[in-house]
């Protein structure tokens, strides 16, 4: 059985959608009877406080960085000192403290792997410093692979200290994990590796998906889309959306809600919002945790999807979990990227439309009405056997 180091700078009890892939890892190579350690930043780090016994009990080491205070403090107009000095991001200082730890942490706990996944520059320093200077394997996960994969171009300094951390981490890499086809290609052909890396998709937590909180059934006579996630100008725009849904819903009598659950759009998106949406609701909701989003989700009828083609090499966790989820879905992806791939071979309860058409948006919005979903088989898209191809290609 293996022993493993896997390096995070956020991790539990912190939570957002990566520390979910790797907290699951963890979970799931336990099950299997490996033991598994975390590296991680001191909580306060991100602005939540210690819990000790719960560190303890899962094996959570943790190095200093930074409070999240004192970042802001330091990120501040009048004192923009940490964005000016930071090269690998928020979590810059904790790079040393971090490596110190590591070391001694694989003497101590015996450890035979480091693990670490992208895209925090930081984690992936530390593990391959860690890894170099100990002689340990070193297996790095691009669950999410840097921009500059897809737009080679002339980059400041700061991008290419970065660009710099990855090649490092690849070349000290025993193995390398990607999520897609494209994000293989790219790595191929940018770092000209060939026979040490494998694609492990994302996917969704079975456990999870058969666990959601109960949640009083809806009663009101709204259509609901529902939308968990950010937003980004370049490929993740909800103003197309808003403006097809208004051509659309002016022009007959259904009630439609557009509920956007999760980090807030910026003010300019949310002034378009409020300009243009008159003739449905669009209830702009904070984000909440996890199984409640989903439980939300499962009862909505109709679900979307936003992946532009700025992200046609990506496929988000979500896709999975909406999939499992067995509720229509109105997916607006760039078609010829790996999501699209992914919902043409699950088009059961799929309305795709091309992202850089307002036109076919427009257009394709009717047909979510004939959406009924319907139970599908997508088991090989769980995490679960994920891992069990990760286990067969790294251990």
């Amino acid at each position: 059985m293996a022993r493993i180091l896997l390096i995070a700078a956020e991790f539990e009890p912190f939570n957002s959608s990566g520390i979910n892939r790797l907290s699951f890892f963890k979970k799931y190579l336990q099950q299997q009877g490996h033991f598994v350690a975390v590296l991680a930043t001191k909580t306060a780090a991100q602005g939540i406080n210690a819990e000790k016994d719960y560190d303890h009990e899962n094996n959570i080491y943790r190095a200093f960085s930074l409070s999240l205070l004192a970042r802001r403090l330091l990120s501040s107009k009048r004192l923009p000192i940490y964005p000016k000095l930071s090269r690998t991001g928020k979590y810059d200082v904790w790079v040393p403290f971090a490596v110190a730890k590591g070391k001694k942490l694989i003497k101590e706990l015996d450890i035979d792997l480091v693990f670490s996944s992208f895209p925090d520059f930081a984690s992936i320093q530390v593990a391959e410093k860690i890894a170099s200077q100990t002689s340990t394997r070193l297996i790095t996960d691009f669950r999410d692979p840097p921009y500059w994969i897809y737009d080679k171009q002339k980059t400041d300094t700061k991008t290419r200290y970065r660009q710099e951390i990855i090649k490092k981490a690849i070349k000290a890499s025993d193995k390398v994990i990607v999520c897609t086809e494209g994000s293989k290609d790219s790595l191929v052909s940018y770092y000209n590796i060939t026979n040490k890396i494998e694609i492990v998709c994302n996917g969704y937590d079975i456990d999870v998906i058969e666990s959601l909180p109960q949640i009083p059934q809806r009663t009101d006579d709204y259509f609901e889309i529902v939308h968990i996630g950010s937003f980004y100008s370049e490929g993740r725009d909800i103003k197309p959306v808003v403006s097809a849904l208004e051509k659309h819903t002016r022009n007959q009598d259904k009630k439609i809600k557009l509920r956007l659950i999760g980090d807030l759009p910026d003010s300019s998106t949310i002034a378009k919002i409020n300009e243009v949406a008159k003739s449905f609701i669009v209830s702009i909701e904070p984000p909440i945790a996890m199984k409640q989003a989903l439980a939300i989700a499962k009862q909505a009828d109709v679900l979307l999807l936003l992946q532009g083609e700025r992200f046609n090499r990506q496929i988000p966790a979500k896709v999975y979990e909406y999939l499992a989820l067995n509720r229509p879905i109105l997916a607006v992806v760039g078609i010829n990227g790996a999501t699209h791939q992914l919902l043409k071979k699950y088009d059961t309860n799929v309305v795709i439309s091309d992202c850089s058409s307002d036109k076919c948006l427009e257009e394709e919005i009717g047909n979510l009405y004939k959406l009924e979903g319907k139970k599908i088989d997508c088991a090989e898209l769980s995490r679960q056997r994920q891992v069990e191809t990760m286990l067969d290609y790294i251990l």
